[in-house]
């Protein structure tokens, strides 16, 4: 009776535990899978590289080479956005307006200047993130085998399954950052095509930050076209304003909606109801990193009851 008793002692400290951990990792947990993901698409360059340089000067060369990757767009980016923004505030403002549209104008600014001010206040929870999941970028390149094999020992499933668990994650993945990338490309080349077609300014700016908006969840890349539409529209250009909207609507976010999950769904070998699912339900649940975790949970889900139903 005592040994039972210090049995269900020990699964309660151990479930106690497991909340507590579950509670310390929870703020960081998007940190944790971004890292994982970086991690599985930057390995093929970290290989070749350590074949070389020795595995931690490989993994942080890795690391640095990536921050320049998304650092160097982001200020380019912005910088362009904030010099169009303010030539295209000072062209509506010289220019003969509706004051219907002047108020709407007036009541974006206000809002622009209120998301930058919220923007400014999770700076710092945004660095601890992303220290967090470059810290652990690192380490995840270094000892991505090792953290692997851990982990698989962990699952409390066969050999067999576990394997198919890790080669479901690879081809997930992989169909996945094909499928976005892919598509966004596509989407950037065909808008840099409507914008000369259309006399949009700066056409091959537009169309790089259309692809990168089209690699945003949740964003969507009608907000580099259609905003370019109602200048025009407001501007008296017609023709090029309501061409340019139609174009937008059918081959550029037309184009997107039709192809991506078809194409990561076709990529990863996936039923395209489960890609949806898993895609926007990881959205919902996680944020951006959910575009991978989200079909990945369902394949995962899947495999243990396929598991179960093999052992009855």
């Amino acid at each position: 009776m005592k040994k039972l008793n210090s049995k269900y002692l020990f699964i309660a400290v151990l479930f106690l535990i497991a909340i507590l951990a579950f509670l310390v990792v929870k703020p960081f947990i998007n940190a944790v899978l971004s890292s994982i993901v970086l991690a599985y698409l930057f390995r093929p360059f970290y290989k070749i590289l350590n074949k070389k340089i020795h595995s931690s000067i490989s993994a942080l060369i890795i690391v640095l080479i990536s921050v320049l990757i998304f650092v160097i767009p982001i200020i380019f980016i912005s910088q362009t956005l904030y010099k169009e923004s303010l030539q295209l505030y000072n062209t509506l403002l010289s220019s003969d307006i509706n004051p219907i549209f002047t108020d709407i104008l007036d009541k974006v600014i206000t809002y622009i200047s209120q998301e930058s001010q919220s923007l400014i206040r999770s700076i710092p929870g945004f660095l601890i993130n992303a220290f967090i999941t470059l810290f652990l970028f690192y380490y995840f390149l270094k000892d991505g085998e090792k953290i692997v094999n851990a982990v698989k020992e962990l699952i409390p499933l066969e050999n067999k399954h576990k394997d198919i668990i890790v080669k479901e994650f690879k081809r997930v993945t992989s169909a996945v950052v094909y499928g976005l990338f892919l598509i966004a490309l596509l989407a950037g080349i065909l808008s840099t095509i409507g914008f000369i077609i259309f006399k949009v300014p700066h056409p091959f700016i537009w169309g790089l930050l259309t692809m990168v908006v089209s690699i945003l969840p949740g964003v969507g890349n009608a907000v580099i076209w259609l905003p370019a539409s109602i200048i025009k529209i407001f501007n008296n250009d017609y023709f090029n304003g309501i061409g340019l909207i139609v174009y937008g609507l059918i081959f550029i976010s037309g184009f997107e909606i039709l192809f991506k999950t078809k194409l990561i769904s076709y990529k990863s070998e996936l039923h395209p109801a489960l890609i949806v699912l898993g895609v926007f339900g990881g959205l919902a649940l996680l944020g951006f990193t959910g575009l991978f975790f989200g079909p990945l949970i369902l394949v995962i889900f899947i495999t243990f009851l396929k598991h179960t139903l093999d052992k009855h």
